[in-house]
């Protein structure tokens, strides 16, 4: 880990105690459904990541359907998701049907989710005002980030902040696109890998992670059926468009 981001992750921690010494809410119990469980399965090799979830390892993985994020019906194409890990890197794979399969950012960090894009969510520590963003469009342009969120389900309106100047160092991710890109009707879906290094997500009790550990998280699509148009799918359901609702992740269980 480089000194820049020692440097960034201790003001960090330096915003979470101030946070947590001036936020006294006391969070209600959720009246919402029952927060999803995902036993991450542990491998021994490296996944080839090529965009088409080809690997056989990938059977080893479950398959988790993402819904309408409001509603938490299924959404007007079908999205699934599988997890897998091994003591170097946090795999995650998602399967989209698309008709219109679009993109026109091209630089990392931009406004992917403005656009379409796939979402990961991961909170290491457990703890509800930090965690990371790693996102990837199907134009394989990354978007990652470290959140500092004070936002709690009683207080929405509180401190937020997106800190794009933390990059996941070493993140591996590749697309596949079946039908043609930027032509709408054209397509007939998209697949996404990644895989991510434990080392960049500092927070957890142990990295790589020992089976027995959780973590929080939660997985997202944002489909754009034409610009300006979103629909949102999660897999934790989030009752909303936004998907900054860290009460709403769910568990990540490593077996």
């Amino acid at each position: 880990m480089s000194f820049k981001k020692v440097h960034l992750l201790t003001g960090i921690l330096i915003v979470l105690f101030l946070i947590n010494c001036t936020n006294t809410k006391k969070q209600r119990n959720t009246h919402m459904t029952k927060l999803p469980e995902y036993n991450c399965v542990k491998i021994d090799k490296n996944i080839i990541i090529s965009g088409k979830i080809d690997d056989p390892l990938w059977k080893k993985a479950a398959v988790i359907p993402l819904n309408n994020a409001v509603t938490g019906e299924k959404g007007r194409f079908a999205t699934e998701a599988r997890l897998l890990y091994n003591d170097e890197y946090l795999y995650v794979a998602f399967s989209c049907e698309d008709d219109y399969i679009w993109g026109t950012k091209t630089e990392r960090d931009s406004h992917i989710f403005l656009e379409e894009c796939l979402e990961i969510f991961l909170n290491p520590a457990q703890q509800p005002h930090q965690y990371y963003e790693v996102n990837l469009s199907p134009k394989n342009v990354q978007f990652d980030a470290t959140i500092i969120n004070a936002r709690t389900e009683n207080d929405q309106g509180n401190y937020f902040k997106t800190m794009t100047e933390f990059d996941v160092e070493g993140l591996i991710t590749a697309v596949h696109v079946d039908g043609e890109v930027d032509k709408p009707g054209k397509g007939k879906g998209v697949t996404l890998e990644f895989a991510i290094p434990f080392t960049e997500l500092p927070g957890a009790p142990n990295i790589p992670p020992q089976k027995g550990d959780q973590w929080r998280f939660n997985l997202y699509r944002i489909d754009s059926p034409t610009p300006g148009k979103i629909e949102s799918y999660s897999w934790s359901r989030v009752y909303t468009t936004n998907f900054h609702k860290p009460w709403r992740f769910g568990f990540l269980k490593f077996n």
